[in-house]
């Protein structure tokens, strides 16, 4: 028997002025290209597809690659199946991964594919509804994937895990746009920034709260840019900006969501990299591959550069200081934080799907979210009124 008693206050943190740190680590063992797709789970980032240069034709790609975060060694995977493809989308739901969307050249395209590492094969998902989507960038909230606007409608779509099913939500009420950013936080979905379809490009942000089924138009940023990219670090939104201003293209933000505010963090080091893709695995961000700027010209890079958060971030977001207790096939919650709403506790297994929920009363924590549990990772998510956290936890043999 083992037992794994953590205490957890996590997808919260302190106020400071401690900034991020940018860290070169080992290029992608691959051709430079920009318009990449890159995404993480707890052990490793995936990258791959691309355009390699913007002139010519013939110049986007289908290749992959694996990160193994604790070594810091790539891998080659199988080629993305649907082809070739610049201006994809990537996500994690628990420890799934997935890449969609896309296209050679401008064009849009609907398929969704799973990627499992333990076979090292591709699993082809239903195809979005509509016309598909290119250089678009979506954000996952529990189990659910959302992207959108879609080209001409504004609608959104939903991708559940669990049901591996599309269905529609609210349509997002900003202008209709490709090249946005994306990323989700504190149970809210972010997206903003971007290029209009036609004219136009954009600074605004907007938060999706997934139980209202609805949008809130929050602070902006500026300078515009249809070249930043997104992540979002132990719960915390940063931003990438290539837009020009003080920060040169190089600007990371991260988003105070208590103050809605933009902070400026600390500045990527050397040249700028635009049109890059960012990914998070534990607690660091990543941003891989884009279209490098030098005094000589633009060059695409295979460069990868490791971001790690000041040592606290933002002022804090409704933790609940969860005690996790996972012993015997059982996981339990406990908690001396008083609630002040009440709410839900839900427990998915690594592939996302839902395995155990409870409806949790205003006053002290304390549930038994599930039993007769085989050993494996968790994931554990509380929900009461307006606060969210969401942790993973190994349950021992």
């Amino acid at each position: 028997m083992r037992t794994l008693n953590t205490l957890l206050m996590l997808l919260a943190a302190a106020s400071t002025n401690a900034q991020a740190t940018w860290e070169l680590m080992e290029p992608a063992p691959a051709p430079g290209r920009f318009w990449a797709a890159a995404t993480g789970n707890s052990t490793h980032g995936y990258a791959g597809t691309g355009r390699l240069q913007f002139s010519g034709v013939n110049n986007e790609v289908a290749d992959m690659y694996a990160y193994e975060v604790s070594t810091g060694q790539w891998t080659q995977i199988p080629d993305y199946p649907g082809g070739v493809r610049a201006g994809m989308d990537a996500f994690t739901i628990g420890e799934r991964i997935f890449f969609c969307f896309g296209s050679p050249f401008i064009q849009f395209s609907r398929e969704l594919y799973e990627y499992l590492p333990t076979t090292e094969t591709w699993v082809a998902h239903e195809l979005v509804p509509g016309i598909g989507f290119g250089y678009s960038h979506g954000f996952v909230i529990d189990d659910t994937y959302y992207i959108g606007p879609e080209n001409g409608t504004n609608q959104v779509y939903a991708f559940s895990a669990t049901t591996e099913s599309w269905t529609s939500v609210a349509p997002f009420p900003g202008n209709d746009r490709r090249a946005q950013c994306a990323f989700s936080a504190n149970g809210k979905g972010y997206i903003g920034m971007g290029a209009g379809v036609f004219s136009g490009v954009y600074g605004d942000w907007w938060e999706y709260d997934p139980i209202a089924d609805s949008w809130t138009e929050i602070a902006s940023v500026f300078p515009n840019a249809d070249q930043a990219s997104a992540t979002a670090i132990g719960n915390v939104g940063y931003l990438y900006n290539t837009g020009g201003g003080s920060g040169g293209g190089q600007q990371l933000y991260l988003y105070d969501a208590t103050n809605n505010t933009w902070n400026a963090d600390a500045l990527l080091p050397g040249d700028r990299i635009a049109n890059a893709a960012m990914f998070t695995s534990g607690d660091h961000g990543y941003l891989v591959f884009g279209d490098r700027s030098t005094s000589g010209g633009n060059f695409s890079s295979n460069a990868l550069w490791r971001i790690t958060p000041g040592a606290t971030s933002v002022p804090e977001i409704g933790p609940f200081d969860l005690r996790i207790v996972a012993m015997r096939g059982s996981i339990s919650i406990r908690s001396e934080r008083m609630l002040d709403a009440s709410g839900t506790v839900q427990l998915h297994d690594a592939r996302g799907a839902l395995i155990a929920a409870s409806t949790l009363r205003a006053g002290a924590l304390n549930v038994d979210i599930g039993t007769a549990l085989v050993p494996g990772l968790y994931v554990v998510q509380v929900r009461a009124g307006d606060k969210f956290e969401s942790t993973r936890v190994l349950l021992a043999p």
